[in-house]
C-alpha cells in the first residue's frame, strides 16, 4: 500500500508543477494584454503649427499627412483645436511662428 501512496504523492507533485506552469502562463498573457492596452491608450495629438509659405496657422494630427483646417490668425486656430480636443478627447501641442515648441495641453 505504501507504493500506491507514492506514487499519489508524485503524481500530485506534478500535477502541482503542470499548474504553477500553467499560471506563470497565464501570468504573462494577462502582462502583454494590459502593454497592449497601455499601447492603444495614447491620446492622439493635435499641433497647432505656422506654414510660413502661405502665412496661415494650420491643425495637424500627429500621423496624418492632410491639414485638417487653417487659420489667418493663431487665436482662431486655438479655439478651433480646442473644441476638436474637446469632442475628440485629445490633447494639443502649440508652436511658435518659427516652429519652436511653446506649450502642450492636456
Amino acid at each position: 500500500m505504501s507504493l500506491f501512496k507514492r506514487k499519489s504523492k508524485e503524481e500530485e507533485q506534478k500535477k502541482e508543477v503542470k499548474s504553477t506552469k500553467t499560471e506563470k502562463k497565464e501570468v504573462k498573457v494577462e502582462e502583454t494584454e494590459k502593454k497592449e492596452a497601455k499601447k492603444t491608450e495614447r491620446k492622439a495629438v493635435y499641433r497647432v503649427v505656422y506654414n510660413k509659405e502661405e502665412r496661415i496657422w494650420q491643425i495637424k494630427k500627429d500621423g496624418a499627412k492632410r491639414v485638417i483646417t487653417s487659420y489667418p490668425t493663431k487665436e482662431e486656430a486655438l479655439k478651433r483645436v480646442k473644441e476638436l480636443c474637446e469632442s475628440n478627447d485629445m490633447n494639443v501641442i502649440i508652436h511658435k511662428k518659427d516652429g519652436k515648441f511653446q506649450k502642450k495641453k492636456i
